[in-house]
């Protein structure tokens, strides 16, 4: 295939890499998505997730500096949905020796106030698909998110994005297995995103729509399936080419790479099928390796795909 046309170019384990650079639009705004993008992240929080949390704790930096220096000039939302439907500080108040006996994941060692945070749960801390602003459990943030704008996804003018962004971000790893397309399908649905729904104003129409899902494992726990996905995707957003779709998801195996499990697969059969079959329906879409050491790397080349994908995306 002849790259110098700038068509995407897509291999099994790495990124879009043929997708030009941010420089390439100039210090202005690309003219299609008229700078507006709705960054959707959905995080698996199950108990397989300990280690590529600790991995997306070490990015935070990374996609805070993609957000400033790539999208600076962007109108953006960011929300992290809830992949489960729960609310994980449940794990702590009902383990069996007790709450803060259960070490070293809860109580005051863990940042965890046993006792205290059940009382400041709200309803939408426990709907599937609703932006995170308390997490808290093992590995979590272990607090409720102060963010600017009141909403229950950061916004533009956000003062600590550092901060923020952890927040929201760090979910732990104490919840079921989730169902990561039909979450994603909620975060987006009207009922979310209507006046007084959990995720008010978070997507917009003439946003660019970036989703990106974080898993090390299959979606076995969504009953419906990606083309239904699919579907609920063009019903809110009408245009494909409005959609980036971001996976770091389990890597095949390749030669000189050791076997990690969770992380790399020896067949495809083993793969999370359900997330990549939907990733790979849009035009503009990549793949980061969840083993990666940091996720900044992949982060910063996918914001040029975005920008690609903001110069093909006219609102109507």
């Amino acid at each position: 295939m002849d790259d110098s046309a700038g068509g995407s170019v897509s291999t099994s384990t790495g990124i879009l890499r043929d997708v030009g650079t941010a420089d390439d639009f100039g210090p202005s705004q690309p003219p299609g998505c008229k700078g507006k993008v709705d960054l959707l992240f959905v995080i698996a929080r199950n108990g397989t997730m300990s280690t590529e949390q600790e991995q997306l704790v070490a990015s935070f930096s990374g996609f805070v500096d993609t957000i400033r220096d790539t999208l600076a000039d962007f109108d953006v939302h960011i929300m992290v949905a809830n992949p489960d439907g729960t609310w994980p500080g449940w794990t702590c108040e009902t383990a069996p020796k007790g709450c803060p006996m259960y070490y070293p994941d809860c109580g005051p060692g863990a940042g965890y106030q046993c006792g205290i945070f059940p009382d400041l749960v709200k309803p939408c801390d426990e709907v599937l698909g609703a932006g995170l602003t308390f997490n808290v459990g093992p590995g979590a943030a272990n607090e409720r998110c102060d963010l600017f704008g009141g909403n229950s996804y950061i916004i533009s003018g956000e003062p600590d994005m550092d901060h923020a962004l952890e927040c929201i971000a760090k979910v732990g790893w104490a919840a079921p297995e989730p169902p990561m397309g039909e979450a994603m399908v909620a975060a987006l649905s009207y009922k979310l995103n209507k006046e007084g729904g959990c995720n008010a104003g978070f997507l917009r129409g003439d946003a660019l729509l970036v989703v990106t899902f974080i898993s090390d494992t299959a979606d076995e726990a969504s009953f419906t399936w990606p083309y239904q996905w699919y579907d609920a995707i063009l019903a809110a957003k009408q245009d494909p080419n409005a959609v980036v779709m971001l996976g770091i998801v389990p890597q095949l195996l390749v030669e000189g790479r050791p076997k990690i499990p969770g992380c790399t697969y020896e067949y495809p059969f083993e793969m999370p099928g359900k997330i990549r079959d939907l990733i790979d329906m849009f035009p503009f879409h990549a793949y980061g390796d969840t083993c990666a050491p940091s996720y900044a790397p992949f982060f910063e080349d996918a914001a040029a795909l975005i920008g690609k994908a903001c110069g093909s995306f006219v609102p109507q």
